[in-house]
């Protein structure tokens, strides 16, 4: 009754559940261009996760140039896929403005304190039309919720081995989720000159309870009904995708 079977349950009931992070990093390959300038804003130590290597190459290798930003050194020093890192605040960029075309943040904007002030200079550094992309908790979705609760009356040592997704403690830094939902996303989006023009919100690859075959049956059920609509918009993880209007087109839109 524990994995092997929750393995054989999921292959019947959510045979199509891919991990997150592979869906982000075929994304983002969508948008990548031999002429692109791309950052990834609080890089740590890699773009993705184990085991998807084949997918980071392939994002490093298209655009013009890449840099990896992030203010915890250790992790930066031992980039696996960006040769260009600078240690640096996302609310105080050293660029100039519009340096690049693409911005991706995967699993950053639950850490921020402040986000308006984050993507303001997102929205600086980044040129006219270009592409920032957000992958993020959703906090809509029920583990996200949970894990909210947790966080806030569990000792951290618990929470910690809950997480149980293999990440050591160091990678694991302070939640805020003050940008964690489609809608307050979108409004941040439009208060920087950023129009939201994709968004979808994924699945979790594997159920949390399998460890026990009949309560992850449930969840199983639950998540494949979550990959449709209109419960969709409860997934666990939020990617969204923003294209930045000129000055221009920003004035009109506001005047219209």
């Amino acid at each position: 009754m524990g994995r092997p079977c929750t393995r054989r349950l999921q292959s019947w009931i959510a045979p199509h559940l891919r991990w997150n992070q592979a869906i982000w990093g075929e994304t983002v390959c969508n948008y990548t261009a031999p002429s692109v300038r791309y950052l990834d804003a609080g890089c740590g130590w890699r773009l993705l996760g184990k085991d998807l290597e084949d997918i980071e190459n392939e994002i490093v290798r298209v655009p013009r140039f890449c840099v990896g930003v992030d203010l915890d050194l250790p992790h930066l020093q031992k980039h696996r896929n960006i040769s260009r890192r600078l240690q640096a605040s996302l609310d105080s960029l050293p660029f100039p403005d519009g340096s690049f075309d693409l911005i991706t943040c995967n699993m950053v904007a639950e850490h921020l304190p402040a986000p308006l002030v984050t993507f303001q200079e997102l929205s600086r550094v980044l040129a006219p039309n270009g592409v920032l992309m957000i992958h993020t908790p959703n906090t809509r979705n029920y583990l996200v919720f949970a894990n909210i609760i947790a966080k806030k009356i569990l000792p951290r040592a618990w929470v910690l081995k809950m997480v149980g997704d293999g990440r050591a403690a160091d990678d694991i830094y302070p939640t805020y989720y003050r940008a964690n939902s489609a809608s307050v996303l979108r409004k941040l989006g439009r208060s920087v000159n950023l129009e939201a023009e994709f968004v979808k919100c994924l699945i979790h690859p594997q159920p949390f309870a399998g460890f026990f075959a009949p309560l992850a049956a449930l969840e199983l059920l639950m998540m494949r009904a979550l990959m449709r609509p209109p419960l969709n918009r409860f997934g666990t993880t939020i990617v969204m995708v923003f294209r930045r209007q000129s000055t221009q087109a920003a004035d009109l839109k506001a005047a219209a």
